[in-house]
């Protein structure tokens, strides 16, 4: 952790948890809009944009998770 971390940790959180909301909000969009993609070419419509919407959800989730566990322990 530098000195400028340590003047102003409200900023460094705030960049930290406002870049991990942005990761989730996009890996649910790219997930539906993957399955999406996928549901029009193989004609599956709605079971691949639901499933990609629920992996995207779980990956995002994964990846919030991991990054409030490495923040904890620091």
């Amino acid at each position: 952790m530098t000195n400028d971390d340590q003047k102003n940790p409200f900023w460094l959180t705030f960049g930290l948890y406002g870049a991990v909301g942005i990761q989730l909000s996009l890996t649910v969009v790219a997930g539906w809009f993957m399955g999406d993609y996928l549901d029009r070419r193989w004609g599956t419509s709605p079971w691949l944009a639901l499933l990609g919407l629920v992996l995207g959800f779980t990956g995002g989730l994964w990846n919030l998770i991991r990054i409030l566990n490495w923040r904890t322990k620091r």
